[in-house]
Parts: C-alpha cells; structure tokens; sequence
C-alpha cells in the first residue's frame, strides 16, 4: 500500500486551488504549492507561524472575521476579499473543525477586473438610452429600436422603409455613404461619426452614431453608445468559457427541483449521461434531506440572510457508490417560479487531508502536553510511563517502551512500558550491544528506525522481547544525543503497519521531550548540589558579617568564643563547633555549641605521633586552617571514622584564630555535608578566624583605654578642683579691693577681675570639651534653635569687637542636633575671623543655609586668608596653642565637636579675598 502521508501530498499538490491548513491557534501547518505561488512564499517561512503574524494586514479584515467565524460556528464560509499587500483578491472557502481550519482559495484578480468592467458597461447600458438602427444598400431603414424612435421623435412603423434622409441631410448621408464604402473595402471594421438628427417634431439633435457592415452588406449603426450590448455579449460569453473550462460539477434545477442544466464535470461525478440527468428529480443523486436543506438555504439567499449556500452531503453516482463533495449554492429567477443553480466539488480528497490534519494535530497536542508535563514534574518515571502511554494511544499501537540503556553491562533496561506481558517492565532487558537487535542498530542510527513487518526485515533479527509478543511493525529511537544516547523510545504494533513521516517524527519529538527532561533533572541536581556549596558559603559569609556586628559589643573573650561556636551551630550549615586551646601540651576545650562534652573521652597531645595527629593538631602546629572534605575517603581521618559515625558527621574543618601576631586557638567545625569546605568556605572561614582573633585582642585593648580614660578623668577633676578653689580666692580678693585703690590702677585692677573670670569659665569649658573628646559616658545631644544661638553670638562678638563689621542674613527657623557647647563652636569660629585680620574694622559674613537633611552656617572675612598648604593643617590638635584662654582652643576644638555631633568643617578661599568656614550641622 502506498505511503499515506506521500499520497496526501501528491493529492494537495493536484489541485487546482491553493489550500492551506490552520491549527487551532491559527498556526500553519500545511501549504500546498499553489497556495505558495499565490502567497508568494514557502512553506517553510510560515509553517508553525500564526497565520496573523505572516499576514497582519489581514488582522481586522473579512479573512480574520470569516475565519473566525467558522471556528465559532463550526460551518463552512465562503467570500471574496481583497489583500492590498498582494494587490489580489481571493475567492476563500474555509472548513472548519475543532482542531482548526482548512482553507481552499483562488486568485480571481482577472475575473474581479472583468465583472468590474462588465458592471462599467451594464451601467452604462442602464444610465444612458442607446438608439439602434439598421440600413439597406439603399438607405432605408430596416431595423430601429424603440430607444432610436424615441430619439428623433417618429413611430417605429414610420421609420421602417423610410431613407435616412428623412433623419439625416444630405452632406450627412453623403459621409456615412463614403464611411460605408470604407468599410466595404475592409480597410476599417467600424467607423463613428458626430451627425446632426432631424426629429419628427422639427427640431434636431447631434448623435454619435458608431456603425459597421452587416454580412448581408446592410449597416448597422448604434447612436450615442453601444456598451449595453457589448456588455451582454463579453458577459455570455464569459459565462460560457467558465462552463467549459470549470472542473467543478455545475448544474442547474427548476422550482420542482428537477435538472434543466448539468455540465461534463457533473455528469463525470455522477456516472449519468447528460440525457439521464436532465429532467430528473435532484433525489436521483442525492438524499431527499439534502433536497430540503438546499432548498431552505437558497431561500435564505434570496432573502439576504446569506450571501450563499454550502452544503456538505454525499452524491450518489449511478452504481450506487457515495462521493462526498460540497454545493454551494445560489437562486434564480425562472418565468414559473425560482430555480437553483451550484457549483458542486469532490471532497473525498480533502477529507482525507483533514483526517490526516487531525492526526498531525493530535500528536502536536500530546507533544505539547507531554512537554507542559516535563516541566511541572520532577519524577521521569512518571513522565516516561506518561509518554508511552500517550505515544501508543495517539498511533493506535499495541505497545511502547522505554528502554534505559546500561552501557558499561551493554544492555538496555524496560524502564517503562505499556502493553507488554505482566512482570515484563522492570525486568526485561536487550542487548545493546548485539547487531542483530533493533535495540543495537537503533543506538549506532543517527536517525529513528522504522519497521513495517518485522519478518521481512533485513537488517537485524526482532529480539524476544518483540517476537514473544507477536510485534510485526514499529518505530524506535534514541533518547538523548546520538553520542551520549541515554536510551531508546519505541512503540510497536502487532499488525503491518505503513507509518507516515510525521508518525515517525511524533515518535523523536517525544523523545526529544524525554531527553531534555532527563538532561534538565541533571542538571538541576548538579545545581542542587552547587546551591549547597554556595548556601554554606552564604551562611558562612553571613555569618562571619553577623560575629563581626556582635563580638564587638561583648566585655570578655569567654563570651566571644561561646558566641561563635552558638552561631556556628545554628546555622544549617554545621552540626557542632568547639574552640580548642593550648595548655601545657594538650589541647582543651575552651567553648562549645551544638554538642556537649566532646573531648571528654579524647586526648589530643601536640606531641602525638604523625600518624595520630588530627586537624585539630596540626592546625595548632602550622597556624593554617586544615579540612577533611569527607571523612569516609580521607586516609588521614581513619583513625577518627568511627566517631565521626557516631556524631553524624561527613567533614571537618580546624581554623587557627590568630591575626598574625597573638594565637588564640583553633575553631573546629563539623558538617553532614559530603564535600564541604571547598576553596570559597574555606577563606570565609580564615577570615572569622582573623576577625574572632582581632575581636579577642580588642578586649584586651579595650581593657586598656578604659584605664587611660579613667585616669584623665580623675586628672580633669584634680586640674579642675585646685584651679578653681584658686580662681575663686583671688577673685574675692580682688573683689574686697574694689572701690580702693587709686584711680591710677582701678583699670588694672578691672582687667585682673575680667581675666579671672574668663579663666573660670575657661575651666568649666575644658571640663565639657573633655566630657566630649575623652569621657566614656554617652554625649547628650538635643535640638538647638539655630537662630536663636546664631544671632546671639554674632551680636556677642559684635560687643566684643566694636570696629568689626559683620553682617548677617536672615536665620531660618531650623532645629540642629547639638549641646551647649555649639556656642563655643560659632565663638571661635566668629573670634577667629575677627582676630586673625590685620585690617583694624574687618567685616564678616555669616550665613544660614538648609536643606531636608542639613544646616550650613557659612562664616567668610576679608582677611588675609589660609594658604593652600595649611588648609589640611589648621584643624589639628597642634595647630593653635592654649596661651590665650578666652580665644578657645581654636579651630581644633570646633573640629571635636563637630564631629561629636555628626557634623564637619570645611576651609576655602573666599572672594575676592580672605576665608570660608562652612560648619555643617544634622537637621533635626
């Protein structure tokens, strides 16, 4: 038997008519030639692709709206339309059917522009009265139409007869009779000319009269215009080259719904001889209920519900065989009633590429549920059963397989199968490696192996498996690359069996689906396996951010070390973790998490022979972190296996802390992890080592600044105590001299008074800078009202220094974050600009600006200004000595207390001359 898929082709391909094949989702899933020719494309450019992406000047159209209307009604459409990219018009008729549509149309560019010219001439036939007339040899009418009569106004009966001298003078007559000669002498076939026309009633119209020789020798002539009748006639004789010509069956029935015409295309379907046909009831080849649904749908027609009728039925052929075929159908006007004519096409052929349609649909159906499947499941086995199930239903076989191939034993597996014998799948196995087997020729193929019958196979004998289930014909092929093949994919049935490409290509589609599952499970286990590793690293790096937040803030090295060994052990990268130390040789157990006790029934002895020294050891002796990725394979750790069993553990890692300097210990870690402490874990895990022993160093140092602020503390208070008891005697002292002493030395004495108590207040000002820059107590800091503090120390300076100009802009009303020393700050700040200016009235600029997150107060001077090289230099501790009290301690102070309150202070040149302060405060 012929290949069915080969014979559909050829019969796609036969037809006149282009046909395409649409799936559900309006993808393409077949063109024949024609429809290539027509669309000017190939199959292989649209093929798969939806048919509104390819053409989306259809989008909107009748193709989109008939289209989809088929679908949705699940009946047939015909129309006309036309695709201005192609500049064509198509005469379409669509099928529908749940799986898609199958789309017969035709390029009637040629007709359209012929009806078009037709309804040119037909209109100019039905606008414009043409007159018609014949003449003798002698000049005398013989013929004239009522149109003609009408025009010059006389009876028909008075023309008949009469010479044209009665319409026409004589100089007209004249040059008719030589246009006449002219043609009489073939040397033109038709000849027009304007004349004036005389009307019965005296008057006269001018008329265009067109004429010629009739074969007789009379002429003819048609006044004013002659489409009507030469549009008649193209329209006949179109009309009757399309009947010739048309391979479709035509026929023709009366209101009694019997034959009155039937062309050769017809009476070929139907077996009948023309005269066997005419005159018989339509029931002669058809059933009666088609007769009826004809009869209903061309009643539709005439009432404008439809455009025309399509009916789908079997035609009855004289031996009594059934064609199945399409009419579609239209009304005509009879003089007894109304008739019907078709236009009837075989459909058998078309039917059958729509089975085979649905069969390609189908399996691309399963392809597509097989693959949605592929991705939601994680377990093959399931997806394989599903797979050979699907396979052998949708090609109607006995059995399916899944064969699992074992290349080292050289034998393949029935992982997963339907149909076979009980106890066969799991169990059974072929040869893979036997050249006589279909297994074995199907793995060294580079393409599927397809067997129509078994017993007349040449190429390899059928293994038992398939003998002892009566297999005759079958499709294998491989799962996986053909390189690195993973198995075989096979169905088979117990008859013959002639299967088409796409059954074969269904086949490797679903093994290519199967392939890629199983790669994919691969590969998503190596991920699964590198996720590991670099969820410990993660945890390891959180981790270390996480001790290095926490350690900081502990008082003692014990509560550190028992922090990072909790840390460690609640984390699900780790079992258990302990931090061992050195004493007197030994290695003891300083903290530890996750496990209770264990070194109590373990000696480790930095003095133990090679053979007996762990990670823990030799971590101790070489200052280098030491790890066994698994303690089953490692030769090292034989001696500890079995502990290692009994605390569940599979690695080990031992990390020195120490920063180089000072050794604190090892950290020992435990993981159930096979392979854990690969490179990345192990640097993450020097570097807690590091920042465990730095933290540890920094509660030594810690220890010892608490000291060195405790004894400036008490330095302060002694400095502060002594200094002012002094202060205050001498300040009553002065006090009691007041008011006697000589005018000459009062001014002296006054000066003495202001100075002491500008040294009292010095001294209680050192005692909050070192609250500031040396206390350990926590700074109380607050808002502050920048324009109230702004604006009274500006005018404080402006008492202080009369002859200084300083000007101030207006003070938005913000809140700054700072204490009661922001008045020491703006002090210096001001005192400093007026101070260190030569000019004896210096002017001073102050301003303040804000912004969301920030309060600037800008003080500039037109004084000398700061060299470029001393700018670095001028907020230093060393940069301003003490020896003028009441100036402050200058700009190293304001610097300290600035950065007290998380501000800062800039220095620039101001223009044209002198400096820039710029003191940034946070806004409240």
């Amino acid at each position: 038997m012929a290949n069915v898929y080969e014979t559909g082709e050829e019969v796609f391909e036969r037809i006149d008519d282009a046909f395409i094949a649409l799936d559900a989702e309006w993808r393409f899933t077949y063109l024949n030639e024609r429809a290539e020719e027509v669309l000017d494309l190939t199959g292989e450019d649209v093929v798969g692709v939806s048919v509104w992406e390819a053409f989306p000047e259809a989008v909107g159209t009748s193709f989109q709206y008939e289209y989809e209307r088929a679908m949705e009604t699940q009946e047939s459409v015909s129309f006309e339309e036309y695709y201005a990219p192609l500049e064509k018009w198509f005469s379409v008729t669509a099928y529908p059917s749940e799986t898609g549509l199958s789309v017969y149309f035709r390029d009637v560019t040629e007709r359209r522009e012929r009806d078009r010219e037709l309804e040119r001439y037909e209109s100019i036939v039905e606008t414009v009265q043409d007159g018609i007339y014949v003449v003798n040899d002698e000049g005398r009418f013989t013929m004239v139409n009522d149109a003609y009569a009408e025009m010059v106004g006389y009876d028909r009966d008075e023309l008949i007869g009469s010479h044209v001298s009665l319409v026409v003078d004589e100089a007209t007559a004249h040059d008719a009779a030589t246009l006449e000669a002219e043609l009489a002498a073939g040397t033109r076939s038709t000849a027009t000319m304007t004349a004036t026309l005389e009307c019965a009633d005296g008057g006269s119209i001018e008329a265009e009269a067109t004429f010629s020789l009739l074969p007789d020798g009379d002429r003819v002539g048609v006044v004013r215009d002659v489409t009507r009748r030469r549009a008649r006639e193209r329209k006949l004789e179109l009309f009757e080259r399309i009947i010739e010509t048309v391979e479709d069956g035509i026929y023709a029935v009366d209101d009694d719904a019997e034959f009155i015409v039937v062309n050769d295309a017809f009476c070929e379907m139907t077996d009948y001889d023309r005269d066997e046909l005419l005159g018989r009831h339509v029931t002669t080849v058809k059933d009666a209920w088609v007769s009826e649904r004809a009869k209903r749908l061309t009643a539709d027609v005439q009432a404008g519900d439809r455009g025309e009728g399509v009916i789908e039925f079997e035609l009855e052929t004289s031996d009594g065989e059934r064609l199945p075929v399409e009419s579609r159908l239209v009304p005509f006007t009879l003089d007894d009633g109304i008739g019907r004519c078709g236009v009837v096409r075989d459909v058998s052929d078309r039917k059958a590429r729509e089975q085979e349609l649905r069969d390609r649909i189908r399996q691309q159906e399963v392809v597509t549920e097989l693959g949605k499947h592929a991705l939601e499941t994680q377990d093959i086995d399931t997806l394989m059963a599903e797979a050979v199930r699907l396979v052998s239903e949708t090609l109607g076989t006995d059995y399916g397989k899944v064969l699992d191939l074992d290349a080292e034993a050289g034998e393949l597996l029935l992982r997963q199968g339907t149909g076979w014998d009980e106890g066969v799948v799991g169990e059974a196995t072929v040869s893979a490696v036997d050249r006589n087997s279909q297994a074995a020729h199907t793995l060294e193929a580079t393409h599927p192996i397809v067997v129509e019958d078994i017993a007349a196979e040449t190429r390899f004998n059928g293994p038992d498996l398939l003998t002892d289930h009566d297999v005759k014909s079958g499709i294998s092929t491989i799962i996986g690359p053909t390189d690195d093949p993973w198995g075989i994919l096979g169905t088979h049935d117990t008859e013959r069996r002639d299967f088409s490409e796409h059954d074969v290509t269904f086949v490797r589609s679903v093994a290519n689906i199967l392939a890629a599952a199983i790669g994919r499970q691969r590969s998503e286990e190596a991920l699964r396996r590198q996720h590991e590793r670099l969820s410990a690293l993660n945890d390891i790096n959180s981790l270390v951010h996480g001790l290095s937040e926490s350690m900081f803030g502990l008082s003692t090295q014990e509560n550190i070390k028992q922090l990072i060994c909790d840390r460690l052990a609640e984390s699900d990268s780790y079992a258990f973790a302990w931090i061992g130390i050195l004493d007197d040789g030994e290695i003891l157990t300083d903290a530890e998490a996750g496990i209770d006790d264990y070194l109590d029934d373990l000696t480790l002895e930095v003095g133990q022979s090679p053979d007996e020294r762990g990670p823990t050891i030799r971590a101790h002796q070489t200052g280098e972190i030491q790890v066994v990725q698994s303690v089953d394979d490692d030769p090292r750790y034989e001696p500890w296996r079995d502990r290692a069993e009994e605390y569940g553990y599979r690695a080990s890692a031992s990390v020195p802390i120490g920063d180089g300097g000072e050794f604190y210990g090892t950290l020992n870690l435990y993981s159930n992890r096979v392979g854990a402490f690969n490179d990345e874990e192990r640097d993450a895990l020097q570097r807690l080592g590091s920042i465990v022993a730095y933290a540890l160093s920094s509660v030594e140092r810690d220890r010892e600044l608490q000291r060195e602020r405790n004894r400036l503390e008490f330095m302060n208070r002694l400095l502060r105590h002594n200094l002012l008891n002094s202060l205050n005697v001498v300040d009553a002292r002065l006090e009691m001299l007041d008011g006697r002493v000589d005018f000459e030395v009062s001014d002296h004495l006054q000066t003495a008074i202001d100075r002491t108590n500008e040294m009292s207040e010095f001294v209680e000002m050192v005692r909050e800078v070192t609250n500031v820059i040396g206390s350990s107590d926590e700074q109380e800091l607050g808002p502050v009202d920048i324009e109230d503090v702004v604006t009274s120390h500006v005018e404080r300076t402006r008492d202080s220094y009369p002859a200084a100009e300083i000007h101030l802009d207006p003070v938005p009303e913000v809140d700054i974050v700072a204490d009661d020393l922001i008045g020491e700050v703006l002090d210096n700040v001001l005192v400093n600009a007026v101070q260190h200016n030569p000019d004896p009235a210096p002017t001073v600029w102050v301003e303040v600006t804000t912004d969301d997150d920030e309060v600037v107060v800008t003080v500039a001077d037109d004084g000398p200004g700061i060299p470029d090289d001393e700018k670095a230099d001028i907020f230093g501790r060393d940069a301003k000595t003490f020896d003028d009290p009441s100036a402050g301690f200058g700009l190293y102070l304001v610097k300290e207390i600035l950065d007290s309150y998380g501000g800062r202070i800039t220095v620039e040149d101001n223009q044209p001359q002198g400096s820039r302060f710029r003191l940034v405060f946070q806004r409240v």
